[in-house]
């Protein structure tokens, strides 16, 4: 591989990583009666999701069986869209890096 080829796949990686960060997911639960906004926490070695906001219907709040459900299916779909999205995406650049052996 050329001096080229990896300053074009380094340039690669660093604009996935700038978008990875970009990213932002808004999930609901129970209609709107809960919502989590999720964004990805990256660093060199990992990536993670990172719930960012929680909004709650004031009129459920005393409901707290219903609120816990809500919020584990929330997050949960948040985690889920996010992850999905991230994959996507670096599967899209990993595509297009041409890497010998993948």
């Amino acid at each position: 591989m050329s001096m080229m080829d990896k300053a074009k796949m380094a340039q690669k990686a660093l604009k996935l990583q700038k978008e990875l960060k970009r990213m932002k997911i808004e999930a609901e639960a129970g209609n709107g009666d809960v919502k989590v906004t999720a964004g990805l926490a990256i660093s060199q070695s990992s990536m993670n999701v990172e719930i960012q906001a929680i909004w709650i219907n004031p009129d459920i709040a005393d409901d707290v069986d219903r609120l816990e459900s809500l919020l584990i299916s929330a997050i949960n779909q948040a985690n889920k869209e996010l992850m999905g999205e991230a994959t996507t995406k670096m599967q899209e650049i990993a595509g297009s890096m041409n890497i010998p052996g993948m």
